[in-house]
């Protein structure tokens, strides 16, 4: 299967590298400027930042939104490879494992925490206005990034999309008008080696292309197991590909062809046993004492530490093959950019884009545990096809300037499926083990229920939307920024739990019917039956069918914002939003259709004020937010108690909730030379009412005026870079920078066993090279101190509380070089 998927990823690049040499059209829309070296020179002023927050190109400091804007250097320099690397780069975002190695993203305190695959985020990820529209099709490498925008608070306007939380933002290399080409070649801690090329310019006149590529592969696990640190984990192999033509049709029309896409067969990243907790509802005494007396380390310090079943001979799946670990996962992105100038004030934009995610068979160490006890196989294929067309418009209307965008957008195909394969083992509470019989000598435990289910879950969706915004110049000096978008959206959902019938386990489908006989005896119908291989998710009325259900919903997103620029120095806004994020159905381990229940839609009110202002002609740059978000409706995760597994994640509604919040970005060039900055977020949340909530062991909860979970109330950076000219020709440099973020929990109910502690990592770097900016030489060091970093915890089907962790200090030397 692997050879097959890898055969079909190199065809479908080959086609995209040969389309960029002969195909008669490609896209550009926003003409793509020439590529000039990169000089890491920082001279007395502030380099003017240029981005695409609302969708056409501004001076960040005259669009009214809270953006953290940094360019590809800038991403190189802080180690971010992909997007789970703005956690510590970026205050107010967070980045957390979702326990089957989706990441979940969240931003001023706004997420969705939830492992499904095609579970609609609350912070969008788009590269060149191409959404991806579930977090982990944002897993891959970056790539030739121009620079990334991390846009903070409802997009839902321009965006769309359930962008509640935030956007973020991706600007691609573009192709240029001259022949270019670079390369960045890395070396790094645990034999990592990190390869990256372009190449670009002109075929004729009118076309242009650019193809890039990274390779990223480390052949020295970084992780090591808590009980024997010879055997270990943490490999990496990952490469992504782009390839971009640009056909200038006519003076009036432009075309962009983007193919792109990514592959990832490194280590499934393995996580801590920090905390024995029975999963069985039972009793504890229905738990291994293996399992009971395993050597928990709830006070490491160490992030390389972890555990894990491989080796094992217990540690195979139901063919009898033992589990490697390893992700198997692959991205599709197609995108084309039709761009027509109707005439000097009206344009006319055509985007059409298709995303395919493919997951065959990644092994996840779901147990933290060195016996197979519960381990996770995953098979995933989601496609999504996107069309929009706008028109941007200028005007005048009074006398003033009038800008303005209309514009309609329809998922008129979006399939998802997912499908879990467990592999749990007799020391796992959870299929009732017998109690006493694993400690006498010479025997295993031995558990009643099988070791092999699957949870299934498919998906269907389509949506459509009309949207539209207008910026009025009031005065020379007063600008009204108004946009609303309608969506009408469906969702189909249809799953279930069953169990793997290669187990031929039959007393689990004997408990099933028995169970379907007296729940259809009190709701006066008739009992059902199952077999191996079929549906134990058992309905009110006793049913064992697969549950299926359709969520319709439409809503009302809409912005409303006064800034005011009396000099070009100051910049201050008032807005106030409507943003929503839509309904979702969970794929879970129930062996109760109600836990199937979808969440449906949240609705928040966002006000909030801003200022960026710049002083001592641009040597002093200060950007600040205040904010408030009203929440009705919030989805967040409590948890439910279900008969067989115990206490389980459950997407719910909390009737009431708000968000609070400030931040502050300072950032200055005293010296030639030397640039310094400090971004800071300091946010609050609240759930003001959530009366019918479940805490973590599963027992109905009051949850009002718990503080959301994965949301730090402090997080902040601060860098200095300094610069020194070596004769008229040379540079060299240092820099350092440090990022904080404060404690949280994995928990809505602040379960002391899944907090996470503070933590800051410093890194540093020295380079050298040609200050025109052909070559550079770096060397960079990061999480010199070797901080432990929590970034989640998580417990599937386990008796174990896995806590996961960032890495440990790395260093690389990277050489950068471009014709």
């Amino acid at each position: 299967m692997r050879t097959n998927n890898n055969f079909r990823f190199k065809t479908f690049f080959l086609g995209g590298a040969l389309s960029a040499l002969v195909a008669q059209y490609s896209v550009d829309v926003m003409a793509a400027e020439d590529e000039k070296p990169r000089s890491r020179t920082r001279n007395a002023l502030l380099e003017e930042v240029v981005v695409t927050a609302q969708r056409r190109e501004e001076n960040l400091n005259d669009v009214p939104i809270a953006v953290t804007a940094l360019n590809g250097e800038q991403l190189d320099t802080l180690g971010v490879t992909d997007t789970r690397d703005l956690n510590i780069v970026v205050p107010g975002f967070s980045a957390s494992n979702g326990g089957y190695g989706t990441p979940v993203y969240t931003l001023r305190g706004v997420g969705f925490p939830d492992s499904t695959y095609f579970a609609s985020p609350t912070t969008g990820v788009y590269i060149d206005e191409v959404s991806m529209p579930y977090s982990i099709m944002s897993k891959g490498p970056n790539l030739d990034v121009e620079r990334v925008e991390v846009l903070k608070g409802p997009q839902g306007t321009l965006y769309g999309r359930s962008t509640t939380g935030g956007a973020i933002n991706y600007i691609a290399g573009k192709p240029t008008d001259q022949l270019g080409a670079g390369f960045t070649l890395g070396y790094g801690r645990f034999d990592k080696k990190d390869v990256e090329a372009f190449i670009s310019g002109p075929i004729s006149e009118d076309l242009k292309f650019r193809v890039a590529g990274r390779y990223i592969v480390q052949d020295d696990p970084w992780q090591y197991s808590n009980t024997d640190h010879e055997r270990r984990h943490g490999l990496e192999d990952r490469y992504s590909l782009r390839s971009i033509l640009d056909w200038t049709v006519s003076d009036d029309t432009e075309i962009r062809l983007m193919l792109a896409g990514w592959r990832d067969t490194g280590d499934a990243q393995a996580g801590q046993p920090v905390y024995f907790n029975a999963q069985n509802p039972q009793s504890d005494l229905l738990t291994s004492q293996k399992v009971r007396d395993y050597s928990y380390i709830p006070d490491t310090d160490d992030p390389r530490v972890m555990e894990f079943c491989k080796g094992h001979s217990s540690c195979v799946d139901v063919t009898g093959k033992p589990y490697d670990f390893k992700n198997d996962e692959t991205f599709y992105q197609a995108s084309l950019r039709l761009s027509t100038a109707f005439s000097d004030s009206l344009e006319g934009v055509l985007l059409l884009s298709y995303n395919k995610f493919e997951a065959d068979g990644t092994e996840i160490p779901s147990s933290s545990y060195n016996e197979r006890h519960i381990e996770t196989q995953i098979f995933s294929d989601i496609e999504n096809i996107d069309v929009e067309f706008r028109l941007n418009g200028n005007n005048e209307l009074w006398a003033r300037d009038l800008k303005w965008t209309l514009g309609v957008h329809a998922t008129p195909e979006e399939n998802g499926t997912d499908y879990r394969l467990f592999g749990a083992s007799d020391n796992n509470s959870v299929f009732y083990v017998v109690p006493l019989v694993g400690t006498l000598p010479g025997l295993d435990d031995i558990s009643l229920l099988g070791s092999y289910y699957y949870s299934d879950g498919i998906m269907e969706y389509q949506s459509q939307s009309a949207f539209a915004n207008a910026e009025w110049f009031v005065s020379e000096e007063l600008k009204l920024t108004i946009g609303a978008r309608y969506t009408d959206e469906e969702r189909d959902f249809s799953g279930c739990l069953a169990d793997d019938e290669r187990d031929q386990n039959f007393n689990v489908n004997l408990v099933f019917t028995a169970l379907s006989a007296q729940r259809a005896l009190l709701a006066g119908t008739l009992p059902d039956t199952t077999a191996p291989g079929e549906c134990i998710t058992l309905d009110v009325d006793g049913s064992l069918e697969k549950y299926s259900n359709t969520l319709e919903e439409n809503s009302l997103s809409w912005r409303s914002v006064l800034d005011w620029t009396p000099n070009d120095n100051v910049l201050v806004y008032l807005s106030r939003s409507r943003g929503f994020k839509s309904g979702s159905f969970p794929v879970t381990n129930t062996t109760d259709q109600g836990q199937y229940q979808p969440a449906v839609q949240e609705q928040v009110d966002a006000y909030e004020v801003g200022a960026k202002l710049n002083y001592f002609d641009r040597r002093l740059q200060i950007n600040t937010a205040a904010f408030y978000y009203d929440y009705v409706n919030k989805q967040l995760f409590s948890r439910i108690q279900d008969p067989l597994f115990g206490s389980l994640p459950q997407l719910q509604n909390a009737p009431s909730s708000e968000v609070r919040g400030v931040e502050l970005d300072v950032s200055g060039a005293p010296l030639a030379g030397l640039f310094v900055s400090i971004a800071a977020a300091y946010i609050e949340t609240e759930v003001k009412e959530f009366p019918n909530a479940f805490n973590t062991a599963g027992e109905p909860a009051d949850l009002t005026g718990r503080e959301f979970n994965y949301s730090p109330k402090l997080s902040y950076t601060a860098l200095a870079d300094y610069s020194y000219p070596i004769g008229s020709n040379y540079e060299t440099g240092v820099g350092v920078d440090y990022s904080f973020k404060d404690e949280t929990n994995s928990t809505l109910d602040g379960d002391p066993r899944f907090a996470h502690e503070d933590f800051g990592i410093t890194n540093a770097r020295l380079r050298f090279g040609r200050s025109d900016g052909e070559w550079m030489l770096t060397f960079y060091a990061r999480n010199i101190f070797n901080e432990y970093s929590p970034t989640a915890h998580a417990q599937v089907v386990s008796d174990i509380i896995t806590r996961y962790v960032g890495p440990p200090r790395t260093w690389m030397v990277s050489l950068d070089y471009q014709l």
